[in-house]
């Protein structure tokens, strides 16, 4: 789905500090004048939530991580790839994404599971694939 050259590439180790730094760093590129009408601010979401998933599951306890993310904003969209040295998706699919049910007093409401589902609400053409080399990609776009 990427283009060789991405608008936005950062690296970043697979720790819960690392993400928070790109994510400022993605920001800080956001808000850049070639930016400036793009859909910032539902990219960042979708990001974070990906990438939070990423160091919880698939790299969880592991010290080598290694996430590269590449974006372009093309046409009005962002398209994004995520790669990750971490575990396999279960089953080699994407989770459903279905959001918890809301329908329930505010202390009864569960503390997690909205990520996928925040994902798919937000991004379109998730794609994932499981390459042999033992990198997982992760790729969507995400229109104005």
């Amino acid at each position: 789905m990427i283009k060789p050259k991405a608008d936005i590439h950062i690296e970043l180790k697979g720790t819960p500090t690392e993400v928070r730094n790109a994510l400022e760093t993605l920001r800080h590129k956001l808000t850049a004048q070639e930016f400036a009408a793009c859909n910032a601010g539902v990219l960042e979401i979708v990001l974070a939530e990906v990438l939070n998933n990423v160091v919880e599951h698939a790299l969880a306890g592991r010290s080598d991580g290694q996430i590269v993310i590449a974006c372009n904003y093309a046409d009005q969209c962002w398209f994004v790839e995520v790669r990750d040295n971490g575990a396999e998706m279960p089953d080699s699919q994407l989770p459903d994404g279905v959001m918890p049910d809301l329908d329930r007093d505010l202390l009864d409401m569960p503390e997690g599971g909205f990520g996928w589902g925040l994902v798919r609400s937000l991004a379109q053409d998730i794609g994932y694939n499981r390459h042999a080399t033992g990198h997982n990609e992760l790729s969507f776009r995400v229109p104005d």
